[in-house]
């Protein structure tokens, strides 16, 4: 039988060498395994494991040391302070895309009536978080994958957040409106050849959700390209993309006829997030 404080420095070892995050894994499978929260872990190191924990626990540890994101392994990740279900059906919400739903919320968070499109919504975080926050906003969220969707309407209903309609679409193909105040989307931006695909959790996520021709812009320009025609004017289009990117997208933006165009960093320091308006 082990404890705590004995099963946490035993699957720190073993994912010492597979994870940068070694400790922190441990301890968020741990909890996960006894339903309880790190506080727990740390008050009670001498409580025993019973057996059939420890035979979980050891499981989870061993497929996370062979790569499998701790997301997945849990089926569950906290993003704006809330809880997702997650799956393989779309990409695990990461914090830095926390920095398009705080700009959104410090832009507009005065307007009482705005109508949002979430294109790509996968989990449904930005959306879903956006509608807890402002439930008298109209928000719709899109997505081509099936599960995805379904995905994103299980969180949904979970957070109760009614004002969230969600529907089935290839970018702008299913979306009939032109008035939206906001289109905003966190799109497939990474090259075909990153090598970073070979590396970390993003192995183990669809490459539909990551990846984006030969310089990872594609959905970024087909998005610029469009939204002009779903916007109302002075509507607003912000978009995440990586760190690399930034003069890229800024000049996908101008090109497109957006303008006041604007970006923002991460909590990394990173610029991550364009926003541009609307020509009249």
């Amino acid at each position: 039988m082990m404890n705590i404080q004995q099963a946490l420095q035993q699957a720190s070892l073993n994912l010492s060498d597979t994870s940068t995050t070694a400790i922190l894994d441990a301890q968020v499978l741990l909890s996960y395994v006894l339903q309880c929260n790190t506080a727990h872990l740390a008050a009670w190191p001498e409580k025993e494991l019973n057996k059939d924990q420890t035979t979980q626990y050891l499981g989870l540890i061993k497929q996370r040391s062979q790569g499998n994101p701790v997301a997945h392994l849990t089926q569950q990740r906290e993003f704006w302070s809330l809880h997702f279900s997650v799956n393989d059906s779309t990409l695990i919400p990461r914090p830095e895309t926390e920095t398009l739903v705080e700009y959104i919320l410090s832009v507009f968070g005065n307007n009482k009536n705005i109508t949002l499109l979430d294109m790509g919504t996968g989990t449904g975080a930005i959306a879903i978080s956006i509608a807890s926050e402002k439930p008298s906003w109209e928000i719709i969220a899109s997505e081509l994958s099936s599960d995805a969707l379904a995905l994103a309407k299980h969180n949904s209903d979970f957070h109760q957040t009614n004002n969230v309609n969600l529907i089935q679409s290839d970018w702008f193909s299913n979306i009939t409106r032109h008035d939206f105040d906001i289109i905003v989307s966190n799109p497939p931006y990474i090259a075909d050849d990153d090598p970073h695909l070979q590396q970390g959790d993003v192995r183990f996520e669809p490459k539909s959700a990551l990846t984006s021709g030969k310089t990872g812009m594609n959905a970024i320009e087909l998005i610029c390209s469009q939204a002009k025609n779903y916007l109302k004017n002075d509507g607003v289009l912000i978009v995440e993309h990586g760190y690399n990117q930034q003069h890229l997208v800024a000049e996908c933006f101008i090109k497109y006829g957006f303008f006041e165009v604007e970006q923002k960093q991460d909590l990394a320091g990173h610029i991550r997030m364009t926003a541009g308006k609307k020509k009249l």
